[in-house]
């Protein structure tokens, strides 16, 4: 939140009356307290300079008009900036913001795949490139069960050694670039490993602890499985035998899969 806030130039009682939110929350959630769920999503959706532009003109704000047109001229600052519409032409590009069965009816967020890589980097001795693929897409579809929209937005192609995200060698380059985590070859007894290796600590306030709760489990359930073990039990997923190669596995068949 912090991070929001400062990104804007708003101090946080000029944040709580962006929100119409009380200044104690506003100092409580930055102090570490978890967000709720309407607070969680209004503030990953202000995120973006595009959507706070949106979000100042169709709605009634407490900020004085000095404050608002402050803020404004911040918010075309932002969506001026060179990084920030080369990335965002990137993600267009690639990966839809329209949400539709084929991402979980969540459009892309990498910010929340970032913190999901990290997560699962920190938690494992060691963790191969192609069982971090699997824990994505069992993490996505098993919250998209229990809450009807995926965590990340990533889409799933059907592969031949399980569901992979779609673009991933790509994505996966703009962490490295970003120092956000890199893949590491390992030559291991004539075998080649491409290890994950965190570069950072997993951000505090991405994941919601409904998410979080969902990536313990799905970590726990795989925690003993190898690369090819995983890969091998995704197999026995419907939606991978109901997919060819190459086919997006819809969200739709997250209904079948049974981890217990």
């Amino acid at each position: 939140m912090k991070k929001i806030r400062e990104k804007y130039g708003l101090s946080q009682r000029s944040f709580a009356k962006l929100l119409n939110w009380g200044d104690k929350t506003i100092c409580r959630y930055e102090n570490g307290s978890v967000q709720d769920k309407a607070h969680n999503s209004l503030l990953l959706f202000l995120r973006e300079p595009e959507n706070m532009r949106t979000y100042l003109t169709e709605n009634e704000i407490a900020l004085d008009e000095r404050q608002k047109a402050k803020l404004m001229d911040t918010v075309e600052k932002l969506e001026q900036d060179t990084d920030y519409r080369v990335g965002r032409r990137f993600f267009e590009m690639f990966f839809s913001r329209i949400p539709c069965e084929e991402n979980g009816f969540k459009g892309f967020d990498y910010e929340k795949l970032c913190a999901m890589v990290l997560f699962f980097a920190h938690e494992s001795s060691e963790l191969l490139k192609t069982k971090l693929m699997k824990l994505l897409n069992y993490s996505d579809m098993i919250f998209y069960k229990e809450n009807g929209i995926s965590m990340s937005g990533l889409k799933y192609a059907h592969l031949p050694y399980g569901p992979v995200p779609e673009h991933f060698d790509m994505l996966l380059g703009k962490m490295e670039a970003a120092h956000i985590a890199h893949i590491e070859v390992i030559y291991d007894n004539g075998y080649e490993k491409h290890q994950v290796i965190p570069e950072c600590d997993m951000p505090k306030d991405i994941l919601s602890q409904e998410e979080l709760d969902v990536l313990q489990r799905i970590f726990v359930k795989f925690k003993d499985f190898g690369s090819v073990d995983i890969s091998n039990y995704s197999h026995n997923e419907k939606g991978y035998n109901d997919t060819k190669q190459g086919e997006i596995i819809s969200y739709s068949y997250a209904k079948d899969i049974q981890l217990n």
